[in-house]
């Protein structure tokens, strides 16, 4: 009898680039988008039932309005979420660059990072961007663990205090002689089982922090 050995994997590239307004002056970063089945548009956090863009929404203040699943409703789609960022001054992208995404599945832990995006590039070509939000934390695969890795290839410290349970949590990393904060907050997903309304809060502490 012959036994499988091979874990069923994908290998999956970032589909889109970062996206930075002109104003921005802090980089939100995600892991890495959701299968494509799960796909509502073709843009960061894609799926409709993640809490993200409805968080960012209401502190923006900016409706969010239904759309056709066509190519014209998809394009309002992502315009409406662009016009969000530029409104809070919020860059966007994902850590995860190239992925092996095991079993088809969604979970950030099936997902494998193969090469990262390169954030510290953003940041120095972006000089006006102080500040890096880190949406998820959980051990093993989450945003934090993929850019403590992503720090450490590049001989950049990050502390980030374990005994710490407070969120957001916030440090520090010096790149090029220039102080980046760094703040850690809860997911939106659904698996992180956090109210919109808490999100809510959390989310506008950071995004309106100076």
């Amino acid at each position: 009898m012959t036994y499988k050995t091979t874990n069923p994997h994908k290998k999956e590239e970032l589909p889109w680039p970062e996206y930075i307004p002109d104003n921005a002056d802090k980089l939100i970063l995600g892991t890495f988008p959701t299968k494509k089945e799960n796909w509502d548009f073709e843009f960061f956090y894609p799926n409709k039932n993640n809490k993200f863009w409805k968080v960012l929404a209401h502190i923006a203040e900016i409706k969010l309005t239904d759309f056709e699943k066509n190519e014209k409703g998809k394009l309002q789609a992502v315009n409406e979420r662009k016009q969000i960022l530029n409104k809070l001054k919020l860059a966007i992208t994902d850590i995860g660059a190239i992925v092996l995404r095991q079993n088809n599945s969604s979970l950030d832990s099936n997902l494998f990072p193969i090469e990262f995006t390169d954030i510290f590039k953003i940041l120095t070509e972006n000089s006006k961007i102080k500040t890096v939000i880190l949406t998820s934390s959980s051990s093993g695969n989450s945003v934090l663990s993929w850019f403590k890795i992503y720090c450490k290839i590049n001989n950049v410290e990050l502390y980030i205090d374990k005994k710490n349970k407070n969120f957001p949590i916030q440090t520090e990393i010096t790149i090029n002689n220039s102080k980046i904060n760094i703040v850690v907050v809860y997911s939106t997903s659904g698996a992180a089982g956090k109210k919109e309304d808490f999100l809510i809060e959390q989310y506008k502490k950071v995004i309106n922090h100076k």
